[in-house]
């Protein structure tokens, strides 16, 4: 993917959230109450899970595990804590180290932060759900004993579509973008640990 084609993508799903949000922001001043103390408050929670696909290294596809917790408010608005790490193997000799060509050395990357998102249709069969999510990233890896590590921050504008299969269960996939910011690491750039993802998930609570 062209570096221009994944600014268009990162300004588009970071604007589209931008405007849900300021519309959502206009919604929550009709009743003039305060926000916890408004007459249809209601809250649930529920646990997701990910498997996530994810372009890294420009050229390389790895995959992230991710797990999440997540309050909803009113059935639309989501406040999610959210965790994933890379859980398969990724050999970053060719950068690191590109005079030892037989040693294999294994990126080790994870991410743990806060997302905001809007749940579209809701109450439909099925829902459109644009969500902004930041917060830490870490990469790391191994060489002779020793650990090379670098923390940064990430911001990932993400788009789902969720599939309201029951009253506790729900699937579905989406798209995001994988924005590091301070990722150098020995050679390792943000531009080889930033990428696009697909992602598929299951959620089990109440919505």
């Amino acid at each position: 993917m062209s570096r221009p084609l994944k600014y268009f993508l990162l300004f588009f799903m970071l604007a589209f959230s931008m405007g849900v949000s300021a519309q959502l922001m206009e919604e929550d001043t009709i009743t003039h109450q305060p926000f916890f103390k408004a007459k249809k408050f209601n809250s649930k929670c529920y646990v997701g899970l990910e498997a996530i696909a994810t372009q890294m290294l420009k050229t390389k596809v790895g995959m992230n595990t991710g797990i999440s917790l997540n309050w909803v408010i009113n059935h639309k608005y989501v406040v999610s804590a959210k965790y994933y790490a890379l859980s398969s193997p990724l050999n970053i000799e060719p950068t690191v180290l590109p005079d030892q060509p037989t040693i294999n050395i294994n990126l080790q990357h994870q991410f743990a932060g806060l997302g905001f998102s809007y749940l579209v249709c809701n109450n439909k069969l099925f829902s459109f759900q644009p969500e902004i999510s930041g917060g830490w990233g870490n990469i790391n890896y191994t060489y002779l004993a020793k650990t090379y590590r670098k923390n940064f921050g990430e911001i990932i504008p993400a788009v789902y579509g969720v599939y309201n299969a029951t009253k506790y269960f729900r699937l579905g996939a989406g798209l995001n973008y994988r924005a590091t910011i301070g990722a150098s690491l020995n050679g390792l750039k943000d531009s080889q640990i930033s990428g696009i993802s697909g992602v598929v998930f299951i959620r089990v609570g109440t919505f």
